[in-house]
């Protein structure tokens, strides 16, 4: 009984590893989502209403998941010590710290684009803020690929890897 509770524990290990391998993909697909989506939204509000930087990253905040939501709202924070920090350096800064690829953060570096709003110059921020979504949209098609690909492999690797581990040690 104890050797088989063992051996189930034993197995456990590697599945859990491959899944969460698997689940970590699936979660950057989601963040990449996320981030696209909190995009398209500021350039159609920019676009539209052509609404002001801190109510924009307000409403921002409020209608994106995370981490879109995380890094909208700490730049509406930003935008509140603006004596302490420029906006451009606040939002590379804050860039920075999301849970993606370096390629995605290098799409996101639109610090003097957003810094640099004011009504005259709001077409070319708009243009800038759709060419950042459409290159996080191919990241995410890229990583939903992956997903695909290497999260049915993950699993696998684990379930085999647990399972060798049991005849090995039986």
């Amino acid at each position: 009984m104890i050797r088989m509770l063992g051996a189930v524990c034993l197995a456990a290990g590697p599945v859990w590893l491959g899944m969460s391998a698997a689940a970590e993909l699936a979660h950057r697909e989601r963040a990449l989502g996320a981030l696209c989506a909190g995009l398209e939204l500021m350039e159609r509000e920019l676009a539209l209403r052509l609404t002001p930087l801190p109510q924009l990253m307000e409403e921002l905040a409020h209608r994106t998941e995370e981490p879109a939501r995380r890094l909208f709202s700490a730049c509406r924070r930003a935008l509140d010590g603006l004596e302490r920090e420029t906006f451009a350096h606040a939002w590379r800064r804050l860039t920075d710290q999301l849970p993606v690829s370096p390629e995605a953060k290098r799409a996101l570096y639109l610090e003097k684009t957003l810094e640099l709003l004011d009504p005259d110059q709001f077409g070319q921020a708009v243009q800038a803020i759709a060419g950042a979504r459409r290159e996080l949209e191919g990241l995410r098609a890229r990583a939903g690929e992956e997903r695909l690909r290497l999260g049915k492999v993950y699993g696998a690797l684990g379930v085999t890897a647990g399972a060798f581990l049991v005849i090995l040690l039986l």
